[in-house]
């Protein structure tokens, strides 16, 4: 089921002017380095009704994606996936999660968490704050 829904995730971001999805922690880390970007991470729990409606509604077709797209290095984690992540950094009880960390893993602000903190207007000011 993962699968199927990390293929939506391409197929939508490649039709839509939408956030650039990476699906491994570790590969997005180095990438960041890298290019001195910064880390934007999506806690889902699969199988979530929610998921869909969250990526449409708050990662799709905004004014701020060009600016997550070139400022960030965004990933799509999913609960207990088997690609490794800093769990204990990003440890949360409320999916789905947003959290903003610069390429040496520190916060750069606080964390959205839970659905009613992810919304389009809640990400757009967080975005001012995380610098």
């Amino acid at each position: 089921m993962r699968l199927i829904f990390l293929i939506w995730v391409l197929f939508v971001s490649l039709e839509a002017n939408s956030v650039w999805w990476r699906s491994n922690f570790d590969e997005a880390h180095h990438e960041a380095v890298r290019n001195s970007k910064k880390l934007m991470v999506l806690l889902i729990e699969e199988n979530s009704p929610t998921n869909k409606k969250i990526l449409i509604n708050t990662f799709m077709n905004k004014e701020y994606i060009e600016k997550i797209n070139k400022e960030y290095i965004s990933i799509l984690v999913v609960k207990n996936q088997k690609n490794t992540y800093p769990i204990e950094l990003l440890y949360t009880i409320d999916y789905p999660s947003v959290f903003f960390l610069d390429n040496l893993e520190v916060y750069l602000c606080k964390p959205l968490r839970g659905l009613s903190n992810i919304s389009a207007d809640r990400l757009r000011a967080h975005l001012k704050e995380c610098k």
